[in-house]
């Protein structure tokens, strides 16, 4: 790992908190939020995988034998249990924190899911919609910090009109730009491949565009860039090359998930560019999601003005850290 880093105890002008993968089915109590409620910061971001429709006792044939409203009903219940996890409450509905959420194959369906492909499966794309209804409620009741009432008792109404998470994007200050991203609804293996698909490209590059040349931006992605195992950026050539254009033009930081532990890395592009990736994945999970050693990993943006330091927890230790120097971007 190439970067350099200083440890500052003084919180920065802006903390940013990331990680992935929980479920409460098997894990009741989650220490993890604690840790991170600890270092009080400004912004949470939860990078896929909150909940397992697929696993913990419950698979990935069951879930594609449900019935439209049969499988609300089961992603219903498997989000509402992780809201009701004491610490994660507490956490999440903290003043002055804000939280955001992007989904994985997990809380979208079941393990490898291609959004683009199930949507042409007559025996699986009636689960979509409900789907997208039920994530679409879990981020509604994290941004509002879990009010009273802000997710349904029951799973909420759905139809072909549903909308998908879809893309979005956050300026949080600081010259920081955060682009949420929709990994699963335009997923497409075999063929022309895509992981965001078209539309989504053509918006995160028009917002990089639009930003200030100085804006730090953070690509919150489901899965990792370059990983060794699992789904990866590399799965669609096109677009993994697209993300190594962008990062020549923009200072591109992406937060990932997916792989039930912690990674730190740096691409190098030639001319002193560089793409960095963070990655944190195994909030309350063991390696293989009931089986193997628990995990606890999240990890720490500080910003200010002249830098970002990354710390990447794993287990209450401190596993990776590195700082970003802004005014050169490496």
């Amino acid at each position: 790992m190439s970067l350099a880093f200083v440890f500052n105890i003084e919180k920065a002008t802006m903390r940013i908190a990331f990680t992935s993968c929980m479920t409460s089915f098997h894990f009741p109590v989650q220490p993890v939020w604690d840790e991170i409620a600890a270092v009080d910061p400004d912004v949470l971001v939860l990078l896929g995988d909150s909940a397992y429709y697929d696993a913990d006792g419950s698979s990935m044939s069951a879930v594609k034998s449900m019935s439209a409203f049969g499988f609300a009903t089961h992603a219903h219940g498997r989000i509402e249990k992780q809201l009701r996890v004491a610490n994660f409450q507490s956490l999440v509905a903290r003043p002055g924190l804000t939280t955001y959420a992007i989904w994985d194959d997990h809380d979208f369906m079941f393990n490898g899911a291609c959004g683009a492909q199930i949507a042409r499966q007559p025996d699986l794309s009636p689960l979509i919609a409900p789907s997208r209804a039920i994530f679409n409620a879990y981020r509604a009741a994290l941004a509002s910090r879990l009010a009273p009432g802000s997710f349904p008792r029951g799973p909420p109404g759905f139809d072909k009109t549903t909308p998908a998470p879809g893309y979005g994007n956050h300026l949080l200050g600081e010259g920081v730009l955060l682009h949420l991203t929709d990994g699963r609804s335009f997923k497409k293996k075999g063929g022309k491949k895509a992981l965001l698909g078209t539309e989504q490209v053509a918006a995160i590059e028009a917002a990089c565009e639009a930003a200030d040349g100085s804006t730090v931006h953070l690509i919150a992605s489901g899965i990792a860039f370059d990983a060794r195992n699992g789904e990866t950026w590399l799965d669609c050539e096109d677009e993994y090359e697209w993300m190594l254009k962008l990062a020549r033009k923009h200072r591109v930081l992406i937060l990932s998930g997916d792989i039930h532990d912690n990674n730190l890395a740096t691409y190098q592009l030639g001319g002193g560019k560089n793409l960095f990736e963070a990655t944190s994945s195994g909030a309350a999970i063991a390696t293989a999601v009931t089986i193997g050693a628990v995990q606890r990993n999240w990890g720490l943006l500080d910003i200010d003005a002249d830098s970002v330091g990354i710390q990447i927890f794993k287990s209450g230790t401190l596993q990776y850290r590195g700082t970003i120097e802004r005014g050169q971007w490496q």
